[in-house]
């Protein structure tokens, strides 16, 4: 036999070409296992709003709680509610049936309530059946946004158990008849598109199974080439291998892509519904669920938003498929095809990025960033939609009346809770949509006036030298400070007014009167007081301080200034209640964290000046036009740099700032620009009247307001002031309190 090298080149190719052959599906087989029993995804942390907690007796209006499950995406019906994520309302009366949800401390089940509110109360909540009162009851939190990765993934995980079964029903249907005999390629399904593609001339069907999609999505790249659907062909077999229908059908359910937000990828069914339809998979009705099947064939061509008709077509085909297969009835086909195509999708992404930013900077500090982009978190905080709703709606609308001549002043603003400090709304730009400089956490001004309440709380605090009545005198002040230059502050009014009690000097917001007892009280301490109230703001050493030459941030105010509003007790700003888990465990609870940090009494005092600012001071009238009590403090930097507002309720506190960035005046005191933002805020949110009740070691003294000294209430210049017991004066200005027995002395005289 003659020898042929060619014949044994040819076998050594061969052999040399099937080993490769071996350890490249090895190699595939390595990255399918791989990735199947490591982390499947990149999961992005989940920002929730605060709960909505119900009661009866709570302060809420009708608008409010709308507004609310408006939030929710709850649904509108014309009658009492069967499924969750629905409600019926009329007049003021609302039918409910929640959400079940799990909080960081433990579940809560769906349930069917009944709330009925008359005037901005709770006056009534009850089991809509059993008419049981219900002490409390918690309305799952509203979805703000996630904490995205590099790669911009997001997704809603769903277990297979919890998909609807009519829903992978109609999936396989649609997308993988054969899903459940196959091995992962259907050669019979590959056939038969080919020859409806032949007959069309061009691409009509597709013969991808459910596995070969899910290997395409998770493994390699859109372009198409012969290379590329041989892998996914042998990974689809190496898949079917290892894992069954169930777990594969599961992944296909949370990888499939399904559109776009902005540089969002919206991965899975579980969070295209919450997107698209504002519910949880388990809530959709049957033709919003052919509206996300539809979408696979392709989810920018069948995008419901941005092509409704288009959307609406596929999903009208989907329903045919259904139909024809016995899922549902020719009449109730029609009818789900006759139902208008409605989405509810909104950029969450662009909602709130003041308080996102507050958020995230606050988690850094426990967390690593990769893990708030990667590890599934889910984090409770304390934002209220609708305080932050009425927060930018007063500032979109009062800055453009206070900037006529141009679009460049700017706002923030910081609202809390004035018992625990927990921010309830926030907003960084006058644009509150815009995720650029956070004014309200980073725009360090100067305060101005807010600073002189610091000055008094200082005075009275030392009771035995102090009082509301004390005498400050208020002429020509000429200071040289370290840097040797002299400062020589003037009031707002350009004149002086000689004598005058403390109580005026703040009420009127006077500067030389508090310039001059900050000099003499010590600028140490008054930075300890500032500490007390919540600041670590170091001082500089200059005299201009007293009148607030220093530099802070609205949320810096807003820390001190709920310490006046809570009577004395700090509470630190926070952002975030609680962490949890992917799994749902709590990893950490931010607790309340409340201490006494200075003396109530005097507290007290001041709070008595700051809520009479708001009807004859500075703020006059404040209170009056909103039809509550409440305190507060203007704040106008020198020139009119800086406008701001500081003023607080029972209940909620909150500071407003308006300025130039550039520092250029802006014509505004705090009176005329701050405080209208402040005001139109406070008008429209829920709030109870400030706390006018005084501690028992507090009573009330007729005072002569020019003279500090002892007066009565019938006479010339007599003004009630709060004093500590023991600190009173005792000597009278010349005009006593009357008596019945006043004529008996005069008779005697």
């Amino acid at each position: 036999m003659k020898y042929r090298p060619g014949k044994r080149v040819i076998g050594w190719f061969a052999l040399a070409s099937f080993i490769i052959a071996i350890l490249y599906v090895i190699w595939l087989d390595y990255r399918v296992i791989d990735r199947f029993t490591g982390r499947l995804w990149s999961l992005p942390a989940r920002v929730y709003a605060r709960p909505l907690e119900l009661y009866a007796g709570k302060k809420m209006t009708v608008e409010e709680l709308l507004f609310e499950l408006n939030s929710l995406d709850y649904q509108r019906v014309d009658q009492p509610p069967t499924r969750p994520g629905r409600f019926h309302q009329w007049d003021n009366h609302f039918e409910i049936k929640t959400r079940a949800f799990r909080f960081w401390d433990g579940s809560e089940e769906s349930r069917e309530i009944r709330i009925d509110i008359h005037g901005d109360t709770v006056s009534a909540l009850h089991g809509l059946y059993n008419k049981k009162a219900i002490p409390l009851i918690r309305l799952d939190p509203v979805y703000i946004t996630g904490i995205f990765p590099a790669h911009g993934e997001d997704r809603i995980l769903v277990r297979l158990e919890d998909a609807p079964d009519v829903f992978l029903q109609m999936l396989v249907m649609v997308e993988d008849r054969r899903f459940y005999e196959h091995n992962g390629v259907d050669l019979k399904s590959i056939g038969r598109a080919l020859l409806a593609n032949i007959k069309a001339g061009k691409t009509v069907q597709g013969g991808s199974t459910i596995t070969q999609q899910l290997v395409k999505n998770m493994f390699l790249t859109p372009d198409r080439n012969l290379w590329r659907k041989v892998n996914e062909a042998v990974m689809s077999l190496l898949l079917e291998l290892h894992y069954d229908k169930e777990q594969i059908l599961e992944t296909y359910l949370n990888e499939v892509y399904l559109g776009q937000d902005n540089e969002r990828a919206i991965h899975g069914f579980g969070l295209a519904s919450d997107f698209y339809f504002g519910k949880p998979l388990s809530e959709l009705d049957l033709d919003q669920m052919a509206v996300l099947i539809g979408m696979v064939k392709g989810a920018s061509y069948y995008n419901p938003v941005r092509n409704p008709e288009r959307a609406t077509r596929r999903r009208n085909t989907v329903i045919d498929v259904v139909e024809s297969n016995g899922l549902i009835s020719e009449s109730q086909a029609l009818i789900q095809k006759n139902r208008p195509l409605v989405v509810t999708s909104r950029n969450k992404r662009s909602l709130y990025p003041a308080f996102i930013n507050l958020v995230q900077r606050q988690l850094i500090r426990d967390y690593d960033a990769e893990d708030l982009k990667s590890e599934g978190l889910r984090i409770f905080t304390t934002l209220d939609p609708y305080v932050q709703k009425i927060t930018e709606k007063s500032i979109r609308t009062t800055v453009p009346e206070l900037d006529r001549q141009s679009d460049e002043l700017q706002a923030a603003a910081v609202v809390a809770s004035a018992d625990s400090g927990e921010i309830l709304a926030i907003v960084g730009d006058r644009n509150p949509s815009f995720a650029g400089f956070n004014r309200a956490l980073d725009a360090q001004r100067h305060i101005g006036s807010l600073m002189k309440p610091v000055i008094y709380l200082t005075a009275v605090k030392q009771k035995e030298n102090y009082t509301l009545g004390s005498l400050l005198s208020d002429t020509r002040l000429r200071v040289q400070g370290e840097d040797k230059k002299v400062w020589e502050p003037e009031n707002y009014d350009k004149e002086f007014h000689g004598d005058v009690i403390m109580y005026e000097a703040l009420l009127k917001s006077y500067n030389i009167p508090a310039a001059r007892l900050g000099l003499e009280l010590g600028l140490s301490n008054i930075s300890d007081t500032l500490r007390q109230l919540g600041s670590n703001k170091v001082l500089p050493p200059y005299p201009s301080i007293t009148l607030g030459a220093v530099d802070m941030s609205p949320f810096e105010m807003a820390s001190i200034y709920q310490t006046f509003a809570a009577s004395g007790f700090h509470s630190p700003l926070r952002s975030v209640r609680a962490v949890l888990d992917k799994h749902g465990t709590p990893l950490k609870r931010y607790q309340l964290d409340v201490k006494r940090e200075t003396d109530p009494a005097a507290i007290a005092l001041i709070n008595f000046v700051l809520n009479r600012v708001t009807h004859a001071g500075t703020a006059k009238g404040l209170s009056k036009s909103l039809g509550f009590e409440v305190a507060g403090k203007t704040g106008t930097s020198d020139e009119l740099h800086d406008s701001w507002f500081a003023g607080f309720s029972r209940d909620k506190v909150a500071v407003v700032w308006v300025g130039f960035d550039d520092h250029r005046p802006t014509g505004l005191t705090g009176s005329s620009g701050a405080m209208r933002v402040w005001r139109r805020i406070f008008a429209d949110i829920s709030v109870s009247s400030v706390n006018l009740d005084l501690p028992d070691d507090i009573h009330l003294v007729w005072i002569d307001q020019p003279t500090g000294l002892r007066s009565a209430k019938h006479c010339e210049n007599a003004v009630e002031l709060p004093y500590i017991r023991g600190t009173e004066p005792e000597e009278y200005a010349g005009c006593e309190a009357r008596s019945p027995l006043d004529w008996l002395k005069k008779i005697f005289k």
